[in-house]
């Protein structure tokens, strides 16, 4: 399954051919704005940020192994781009988090695994 590249952001072919390096495989999901997939405030981001199509949230392990800022896009091979603007539970490792705004259409993307490029 492959995200609509105007929700994403950007042309694919373009987008894949000018990723620096690929750097890990992760785990890919997606949450909503709802008080039981994220926290009181579910509109607004870690980064103070509101919602919007086209971001994501990022495990803490990887944010620092790749000493990433908010702000920061990422490839996901096969899925499109996002930018980094949420931050995920101290729980979790390897994984992004694709926002969408509905609950339905995070549950039907599912979990996937991508390799991560910037």
């Amino acid at each position: 399954m492959i995200i609509n590249a105007v929700l994403w952001g950007g042309d694919q072919a373009i987008l894949q051919a000018n990723i620096a390096r690929y750097v890990m495989t992760v785990t890919v999901t997606a949450y909503s704005p709802s008080v039981d997939e994220t926290d009181s405030t579910p509109y607004i981001t870690a980064s103070n940020r509101r919602v919007r199509d086209g971001i994501c949230a990022i495990s803490r392990d990887i944010e620092k192994e790749l000493d990433l800022k908010w702000g920061d896009m990422i490839y996901l091979e096969g899925i499109g781009t996002c930018e980094f603007q949420d931050r995920m539970h101290r729980r979790k490792r390897k994984q992004v988090d694709l926002f969408m705004w509905n609950k339905s259409d995070a549950v039907r993307f599912g979990i996937k695994r991508a390799r991560i490029g910037i």
